[in-house]
C-alpha cells in the first residue's frame, strides 16, 4: 500500500482551498442579492392637492412578492399605508390621492418587500406643492378704491 504523506506547504495550500470553499458559500448568497431591488417611478414630479399620484414599481427578483407601501407627506404625517401583490413578473401599481389640505413640500414614498428571505426596502421622494396666493391685496385696494370712489361722487 502506497501512503503518501503531505509537505507542509501542500497541508497549507489544502487548508487556504478549504477556507475559500466555505467563504465563497457564503459570499455566493449576498453576491445573488445584488439583482432583487425594488424600483418605482410616479406619472409627474410634483403635485397639487387633490391630484392623483399613479406609482409603479417592479420587485426584481420577487415575483409574486407582497409589497408594504407607505406615503408621508411633507409633516412625515402617514397618509397612505397599503399593501398590494406584485404579479409573476414582478410588476405593482397603485393610485393615490394628494390631500386636500396638503402643504408644500416633499412627500415620501417607501416599499418593502421579501424576496428569498431578505427584506427589500426603496425610498421615493415627490414634490407637492400649493399655490400660495393672498386675496387680502386685492381686497384692501378694492376696498381703498371704492372709498376714494365714494369721496368723490359724494363730496361733503
Amino acid at each position: 500500500m502506497n501512503c503518501h504523506t503531505l509537505s507542509g506547504s501542500r497541508k497549507i495550500v489544502l487548508v487556504a482551498l478549504a477556507a475559500l470553499a466555505v467563504a465563497s458559500s457564503q459570499i455566493l448568497p449576498c453576491l445573488a442579492q445584488e439583482d432583487q431591488s425594488i424600483t418605482m417611478t410616479t406619472n409627474k414630479d410634483h403635485y397639487s392637492p387633490g391630484d392623483t399620484v399613479q406609482l409603479q414599481g417592479v420587485v426584481s427578483g420577487g415575483p409574486g412578492a407582497l409589497v408594504a407601501l407607505q406615503v408621508k407627506d411633507s409633516d412625515n404625517n402617514l397618509i397612505l399605508i397599503r399593501t398590494v401583490q406584485a404579479d409573476q413578473g414582478g410588476n405593482f401599481a397603485i393610485q393615490f390621492k394628494i390631500p386636500p389640505t396638503a402643504t408644500s413640500g416633499k412627500f415620501g414614498i417607501t416599499a418593502s418587500a421579501k424576496v428569498n428571505g431578505f427584506v427589500l426596502t426603496q425610498d421615493k421622494v415627490f414634490d407637492a406643492t400649493v399655490p400660495e396666493f393672498s386675496l387680502a391685496v386685492p381686497v384692501m385696494l378694492a376696498g381703498f378704491s371704492a372709498i376714494l370712489f365714494y369721496r368723490n361722487v359724494f363730496p361733503r
